[in-house]
């Protein structure tokens, strides 16, 4: 709890002494100076290695052919990067500007989502990332859904494309679409065999730029934005994001959608 006190002296017989409590405003004030924070960061390495190249190619009188091939790769590389960490922004500011508290409206404004269509979308994004390096499985047993199908594929994607990058070469991924009468709706999983969560960075794992292992973040070419994403999504859905994983054996992500969302 912080608070913030004044004390007001009209006179010298009287005093008012006036507290707010500021804890909410520190707290959003913190979040946004982190994420400026974290948005410059992730910008500054790609820009100094497009600057870097940038300079040597007009500096220098004449470079190989190879050699300049290769710095033209590593600033395309880089300059997707940033595309990427920007498209990411965008949807996230687009999400967290809608009401999320006008579900009814939601609903009915909703698309009915074909689940297997749509899942065979995201299973092919998921099998041109994997390149064969893993097993790839589809399986849905459920109804439509009353949604964005735009936001519902973003989010699949973002959960496979984890899976993807997170597994090691010969490792499985479902990819599963099921009805849940014992639960109350219907969940839409991504299971894979991958390096796994510790159960301390579970809870933070949807916080924007949140990494468990930075380095290794960046070099499978995350944003570190996704699962914020996701986030979103689902509650924009009146739906729930469950994560459960096991260090070295593989986790399991699975957006639940209320019975109300669905169409038998």
């Amino acid at each position: 709890l912080i608070l913030e006190v004044f004390v007001v002296v009209p006179d010298e017989r009287h005093a008012t002494i006036i507290t707010h409590d500021i804890t909410e405003q520190r707290r959003v004030d913190a979040m946004r100076k982190d994420f400026v924070a974290n948005v410059s960061h992730e910008l500054r390495t790609p820009l100094t290695v497009i600057n870097g190249f940038l300079d040597l190619q007009c500096d220098a009188k004449a470079l190989p052919e190879n050699v300049s091939a290769y710095h033209l790769a590593l600033m395309r590389d880089q300059a997707r990067r940033m595309r990427h960490l920007v498209d990411d922004l965008l949807m996230l500011s687009r999400l967290e500007g809608k009401d999320e508290e006008d579900a009814e409206g939601d609903i009915r404004s909703a698309d009915v989502i074909a689940m297997p269509k749509l899942l065979e979308d995201v299973l092919r994004e998921a099998q041109a990332l994997s390149m064969g390096r893993h097993s790839i499985e589809l399986l849905v047993n459920g109804p439509a859904l009353l949604g964005d199908p735009d936001e519902i594929r973003s989010a699949a994607i973002n959960l496979a494309s984890n899976a993807v990058r997170y597994t090691p070469e010969g490792g499985r991924i479902t990819i599963e679409w099921t009805h849940s009468p014992s639960k109350g709706g219907a969940e839409l999983s991504v299971t894979d065999t991958g390096i796994g969560i510790a159960s301390k960075d579970i809870p933070r794992l949807t916080e924007r730029f949140y990494r468990v292992d930075k380095g290794r973040s960046r070099d499978t070419g995350g944003t570190g934005l996704g699962l914020a994403i996701v986030k979103h999504i689902v509650r924009r859905h009146e739906g729930e994001l469950l994560i459960t994983s096991q260090t070295g054996r593989g986790s399991t992500f699975a957006m639940h959608f209320p019975d109300r969302r669905l169409v038998f």
